[in-house]
């Protein structure tokens, strides 16, 4: 290598192979080269989508575990072991850039096929393999499942499903390696425990959770993975309370992203902190982070998730008592929510707006508008937004002093709280709201209490993972 810089052709035949004729002293001199401080080797690099800290997060992944400290990268890579970690960086580098094996129809074919057949043979036929195994097809149903979460949570569902099948039969000479056979699978089960979860199907999401860490660990370390895989899980933290976890979890991934650079999603990890710490009951501290994560977001790449920081800030202001700054903020952003067309973004806009509007005295408006939300979630079976939904229309019914409906809307809810499966004290103070009807103070203290016992069952109220 001329001047100990390795070559372009000696980067791609390196990393591009997987053969052990190399011998290892040449081996191990690229990666010392390639995790050197070299300007001119971090510009190739960076061109084959790597750079030097993508590779040092590599070389000393973190784990996860219940509590973990911070890791802190040292200032010159230098400073590391690099004689315990070649081996591993080799492989996982290799399988990293290492090519899938192409199939013989193109994914956009084949998924369309897949598309006209019922969903009892899509899951017959992606179970027994064939070309519906490749790569490329489980990242597109990955992705298409992710792009659903707005519209149906069971499509949603459906396509991680198919991902997670088509995974488990996908081989390694099918994903050009074993460890990126690991990283395949953990993203589809991944995202299989995200769609379950927001179905409610807490128990479920937390095993295929269990099963993605697992084929992380067992794949190539990748950090970028390591953040996606962190994001995916933090909604079931907030999800069932576990708001501290949701917090650090958010806090490991926002490392990683600042060590990439990639600002962006730097930004989501900082909304998602902020949901959590609103739902652990810190507004103001919620405001802080979403106001340092605004000014981060792509809106042109991401116009959901400035949709979603604004969302939660709104939100934010609605609990700390300060509806006109609510509603100042959401008349500045009318015009963001109109853009979107996904049925639950535009039930979230409309349960936001009937909120806005009994804080700040317009019942009559509020009620109807209240209703249209509810009817919506129960529509869609998301029983815990119908449940949260029906308890803020008791409110304006309270304050309208209209007994009558307040009675025959606990008798509706009552079966919505079955199926969330609350305990038998919940649903006792959800009936004593009948008895109490004609008392204002109280009545509104209860479903205060109510809403409490409720929410932290409740998934986040818009969430980008």
């Amino acid at each position: 290598m001329a001047s100990n810089h390795p070559s372009v052709e000696d980067l791609e035949v390196f990393l591009g192979s997987t053969s052990q004729a190399a011998s290892q002293a040449r081996r191990s001199q690229v990666i010392r080269h390639l995790l050197s401080d070299c300007a001119l080797c971090g510009e190739r690099l960076r061109a084959m989508a790597w750079d030097h800290h993508r590779l040092a997060r590599l070389l000393d992944p973190k784990e996860e575990t219940a509590k973990t400290e911070e890791i802190r990268l040292p200032r010159r890579l230098e400073e590391y072991d690099y004689s315990r970690a070649f081996d591993r960086t080799e492989r996982a580098v290799s399988a990293l850039l290492s090519a899938e094996r192409q199939g013989l129809e193109p994914p956009a074919l084949l998924l369309a096929e897949l598309d006209v057949l019922p969903a009892n043979e899509q899951v017959r036929r992606v179970s027994a393999g064939g070309p519906f195994v490749s790569p490329s097809i489980i990242e597109s149903l990955v992705e298409r499942s992710h792009a659903s979460r707005y519209q149906d949570a069971e499509k949603m569902l459906h396509l991680a499903h198919l991902a997670r099948l088509a995974a488990e039969a996908c081989s390694p000479a099918d994903a050009g390696h074993d460890l990126r056979l690991a990283d395949l699978r953990a993203r589809a089960w991944a995202q299989y425990g995200n769609a379950l979860r927001v179905l409610g199907k807490a128990r479920e999401a937390e095993d295929a959770f269990a099963t993605a860490r697992r084929y992380r660990h067992e794949g190539t370390g990748d950090p970028m993975l390591h953040a996606w895989l962190l994001m995916k899980i933090t909604p079931l933290d907030t999800f069932q309370g576990r708001f501290h976890n949701a917090i650090e979890k958010c806090e490991e991934a926002s490392q990683i992203y600042r060590d990439l650079g990639a600002s962006h999603l730097l930004a989501g990890a900082m909304v998602q902190k902020a949901i959590a710490t609103l739902y652990s009951g810190e507004a103001e501290g919620a405001v802080r982070v979403l106001n340092q994560a605004i000014p981060l977001i792509d809106h042109e790449e991401d116009p959901h998730l400035l949709l979603a920081a604004c969302h939660n800030l709104i939100l934010c202001y609605i609990d700390l008592g300060r509806p006109d700054q609510a509603l100042q903020l959401y008349s500045e952003t009318r015009d963001l929510f109109q853009e979107f067309k996904d049925p639950l973004i535009l039930l979230r806009a409309t349960w936001r707006e009937g909120k806005l509007l009994r804080d700040l005295g317009q019942l009559q408006t509020a009620e109807a508008t209240l209703l249209r939300a509810r009817k919506g979630y129960m529509e869609r079976k998301l029983a815990y937004e119908a449940a949260l939904v029906s308890l803020d229309l008791a409110a304006v019914y309270v304050k309208l002093g209209l007994v009558d409906k307040l009675k025959r809307t606990v008798l509706e809810t009552v079966p919505i709280f079955h199926s969330l499966r609350v305990g038998l004290e919940t649903l006792a103070s959800l009936l004593q709201l009948q008895k109490v009807a004609d008392q204002e103070q109280q009545a509104l203290e209860l479903i205060h209490a109510l809403s409490a016992r409720i929410e932290p069952l409740r998934r986040p109220r818009i969430e980008e993972n």
